[in-house]
């Protein structure tokens, strides 16, 4: 994706509360950011959520049922909130809310807009290496098994 395509999560970025919305690698190369965030900041934005990923895969690998799979994850600090969800294979939507948002309202949003554009328009091109991030778009909870959609 290119600076031409930030378009994609500008509706996102316009629900109430959204501060920030970035689209990076799982290495942590922007791919798309909200106007609203400057380059540099998006960079910082992407790297954040690149290592929050990591750690967050870490734990379900150790701890959950179904090996290393993630759907979403919410970091709540004081005055905001990140939410992360995969967006297609190999990336990551990150959102920056202010404190006070309805998070189903934020979740319902992202998982609207990975629908929307889907795994074409959101995949980055993958590199050798283990794949890692988040499941697929249409893992547990897909729009055709239920809410929750690969949150």
């Amino acid at each position: 994706m290119t600076a031409d395509q930030d378009w994609m999560i500008d509706s996102l970025a316009r629900v109430a509360g959204v501060r920030h919305v970035v689209l990076c690698s799982r290495d942590g190369l922007v791919i798309a950011r909200s106007a609203s965030l400057a380059r540099d900041e998006s960079e910082r934005l992407a790297a954040t959520c690149t290592s929050l990923l990591s750690v967050s895969r870490s734990v379900a690998g150790t701890y959950g049922t179904g090996g290393r799979a993630l759907y979403q994850v919410m970091a709540q600090y004081e005055g905001g909130v990140l939410f992360l969800r995969g967006a297609a294979e190999g990336t990551c939507l990150g959102v920056l809310t202010q404190g006070v948002i309805d998070p189903a309202l934020i979740g319902q949003e992202m998982q609207r807009l990975v629908l929307r554009y889907g795994e074409t328009a959101l995949r980055t091109p993958l590199r050798d290496g283990p794949a890692g991030g988040f499941a697929p778009v249409g893992g547990p909870g897909a729009a055709s098994a239920g809410p929750g959609a690969g949150a």
